[in-house]
């Protein structure tokens, strides 16, 4: 054979492969789906389903997508008044006994972090709302709108409704 005859028959055998090559990736394309315009169903093994309708749906998670883990307070109120120690916690509006001047009173209820403590190696919360105090557990419902969803030594996360919230031992919050 001559150097062109070869050179001949390698191209040909080249293009051979290459089409070779581009049949079977099309195929494959073909067969997997990827081309289907309605959903498919898994545990149909990938064929399409004539209701997309009926498929199931998760179930969502517990909490909204409104999650906020701390109540918005006013930016314009100092956190720490002067005079103020740990054990004298202002109340709603300013410092203790203070009625607000501005005319508001709050009609909601404060939900206040008394302690948390070891009981046998279980963390158990005082929770003071309004006036009434609980003894709570992590998955405790308590008066009646709210649950514990996790104690630490110092703070605890609490859901009113799909509202979470955190409060640290001494904070108070209105609800």
């Amino acid at each position: 054979m001559t150097w062109r005859r070869l050179r001949g028959v390698v191209a040909g055998l080249i293009a051979a492969g290459l089409i070779a090559i581009g049949i079977i990736a099309g195929w494959m394309v073909v067969t997997s789906g990827v081309l289907a315009t309605q959903p498919t169903h898994p545990d149909d093994g990938g064929r399409l389903s004539a209701a997309p309708e009926a498929m199931e749906v998760e179930t969502p998670a517990p909490l909204s997508a409104t999650f906020q883990i701390s109540q918005p307070r006013d930016p314009f109120r100092p956190l720490i008044s002067e005079g103020s120690t740990s054990g004298d916690i202002p109340g709603i509006g300013g410092a203790p006994g203070e009625e607000p001047d501005d005319g508001f009173t709050p009609s909601a209820t404060t939900i206040t972090l008394k302690e948390i403590r070891d009981v046998s190696g279980v963390l158990r919360a005082t929770v003071l709302v309004g006036t009434v105090s609980y003894d709570v557990g992590v998955g405790d419902t308590f008066a009646v709108s709210y649950k514990v969803v996790s104690l630490t030594a110092d703070k605890g996360v609490f859901t009113f409704g799909d509202n979470a919230f955190e409060l640290t031992i001494g904070q108070q919050i209105l609800k």
